[in-house]
């Protein structure tokens, strides 16, 4: 009888084993807020989302890397060294949509 019961604790313990969570690593799930690229910026160039900076507008190329906003509306503007404004847009942004902004020289 005490062999059974250790048998079925075991067993148990190896039926259980198969119903714990996959690892975080297996685990993907797509970001699906909008974001922004700029193309052409001059370097030394800054990217400002609703007045805030956001770094240098040259990281954000919009195809590798992008910078994710919240869904609505948003004042992008692309701002030299010096201040100067190099471009300014007010876009309206939704889910899943990537919008490359374009700088002209």
């Amino acid at each position: 009888m005490k062999y059974l019961c250790v048998g079925l604790i075991i067993l148990s313990a190896v039926l259980l084993q198969g119903c714990t969570y996959p690892d975080a690593a297996q685990i993907e799930q797509k970001d699906s807020r909008p974001a922004i690229g700029v193309s052409g910026a001059p370097e030394g160039a800054a990217l400002y989302v609703d007045g805030l900076r956001m770094g240098m507008a040259s990281q954000y190329d919009g195809k590798e890397n992008v910078l994710l906003v919240e869904s609505g509306s948003h004042l992008v503007e692309v701002k030299a060294a010096d201040g100067k404004v190099l471009l300014s847009e007010t876009l309206f942004l939704s889910s899943s949509t990537t919008k490359v902004l374009t700088v002209q020289p």
